[in-house]
């Protein structure tokens, strides 16, 4: 049942076997895999249920009903912005649908820090089982978008590596709003596969429920407190759910934020330490023939030959077409008056590649006194370097691709007017805030591992330091994802959820 929280007028209290607080990649996943176990669930999530009519594609309206705090929630330094969904189904409601399988290289770096034992082998059949539930195939070779196949092209003529990616889209239009919502249904995302299919195999969901506090007594968490707030004249009501079993799953921010809030045993170690975020970068390129940057299939195409993982697994970078509205746009291009406008006049004739680092730098996440996440994140000097060097690299792309110029996320205008007259680099440094770094896959804050003074879970993403307690989103990775991680995410969550069922016996459930 998913439950409208709209009907819900006064405080309420329920009891379950497994409480789930989120409903993204990792909570969506063990929520399902439970339920279809026979195992009483309860799944909540902060934001409302959405359906594609409510997407409506005007980026004023849709980002703030579908990202944390209107997608403007950034690092204490305001250097990074670290876009997170909040609706039903979490952050795969607006992504960009890409489905990399972990790359063994990255699993043997985990391996070699966790101290665990994780191959490719270990994730395989829950990797083929969400391909099969999500509908993952591989983007075709006619996706559209113009600035697909203008990276496509030059990544070859310049002899460089790279692939067309696999996707959880079906029959996709290239309109261009994947981060608003499809308002098409092509997506095949959480809030329309597990989610559904949880709450038909008798889990209940509850959307608009905000997770204030995680109970615990003697070392053992006994379920959690939260407030749901809905209706035309919204009301707020207390949601008391007892459960044997916890599973926090609300991201590698909120997860910290929770543990540290409820002040669960093991604060002040491991928890929320070694955060990455995987920053990205945008690099416009000025056409003489439109290239519509807000049309096409986001992210059709990828090049890797900068992320050598057998060569360096804790570095480089990834080279991506985007596709941005004009909201988007205007935040992501450099100045200020006169030279802002006249980038946004012709608009239509701006082709956008993003950079993606495999980040060494690790941050953290704190809370202040008003119970908010505090994310604290410098990029180190490596990671500055490759940054430096992926503006190169975008440039020379932009170029062979046909820009005539190629304009620099710097907060002052940076232009290029031909390939590799870049002299303005060599004397440049990334400073705080210049540019501004976006980042859509944070993770690592409560990482996995054998070692209990090194990590805050088990293997299985079972807490350390407190009874009764399971982890199970991107908060768990225990070092770098190399590739975005969703569906590593997902994995590593059925994992989890399978271990929950095998050890129902011991748990006690009474079943749904």
């Amino acid at each position: 049942m998913i439950v409208d929280p709209a009907t819900i007028d006064q405080d309420e209290r329920l009891t379950t076997d497994v409480v789930v607080v989120g409903s993204g990649a990792g909570g969506a996943v063990v929520a399902h895999k439970l339920a279809q176990a026979g195992i009483g669930v309860v799944l909540l999530e902060e934001g409302p249920a959405l359906a594609p009519q409510d997407f409506t594609q005007r980026e004023e309206e849709m980002y703030p009903r579908l990202y944390r705090e209107h997608g403007t929630r950034a690092t204490a330094d305001y250097s990074v912005l670290v876009s997170q969904g909040r609706t039903l189904g979490g952050s795969s409601v607006a992504s960009f649908c890409l489905c990399f399988r972990p790359r063994e290289q990255t699993l043997a770096r985990w391996r070699q820090k966790a101290r665990i034992t994780l191959g490719t082998g270990d994730l395989a059949a829950h990797l083929d089982w969400l391909e099969g539930a999500l509908s993952v195939s591989q983007v075709p070779a006619d996706a559209p978008g113009t600035i697909n196949r203008l990276v496509a092209q030059s990544a070859t003529q310049l002899g460089w590596r790279g692939f067309r990616p696999r996707h959880n889209r079906v029959d996709c239009l290239g309109c261009g709003y994947c981060a608003l919502g499809c308002a098409y249904g092509r997506k095949r995302d959480l809030a329309s596969t597990l989610i559904p299919a949880a709450s038909a195999l008798g889990a209940t969901v509850v959307p608009s429920a905000l997770v204030e506090t995680i109970d615990h007594r003697d070392g053992v968490v006994r379920g959690v407190e939260a407030t749901i707030t809905a209706g035309a004249k919204p009301q707020s009501h207390r949601l008391s759910v007892e459960a044997r079993l916890t599973v926090l799953a609300a991201g590698a921010v909120n997860s910290p934020r929770l543990w540290i809030k409820s002040k669960l045993p093991g604060v002040g170690g491991e928890v929320g330490r070694h955060l990455h975020l995987q920053p990205q970068v945008y690099v416009a390129g000025v056409f003489d023939e439109p290239v519509d940057p807000w049309q096409g299939m986001p992210q059709a195409y990828v090049i890797d030959e900068f992320l050598r993982l057998e060569e360096d697994p804790d570095g480089g970078f990834l080279i991506m077409p985007a596709v941005a509205h004009p909201v988007a746009i205007a935040s992501l291009l450099p100045g200020t008056g006169e030279t802002h406008r006249d980038l946004m006049t012709g608009a239509q004739h701006l082709g956008l590649v993003s950079i993606t680092l495999n980040d060494r730098t690790s941050g953290r996440v704190d809370v202040d006194r008003r119970g908010q996440p505090v994310v604290t994140y410098h990029l180190v000097d490596e990671d500055q370097d490759a940054l430096l060097d992926g503006l190169r690299r975008a440039a020379d792309l932009l170029f062979v691709a046909g820009a005539r110029r190629v304009v620099l996320p710097f907060n002052e205008p940076t232009v290029f007017d031909r390939r590799g007259e870049y002299k303005l680099l060599e004397s440049r440094r990334i400073r705080s805030s210049d540019p501004l770094l976006l980042s859509f896959a944070p993770h690592g804050s409560l990482r996995m591992g054998l070692d209990r003074t090194t990590s805050v879970v088990g293997p299985l993403g079972e807490a350390h330091a407190v009874g009764r307690l399971f982890v199970s989103d991107a908060s768990v990775l225990p070092g770098q994802a190399g590739l975005p991680p969703q569906l590593t995410v997902m994995a590593l969550a059925a994992r989890t959820g399978e271990h929950i069922v095998a050890r129902r016996a011991e748990f006690g459930f009474r079943g749904a």
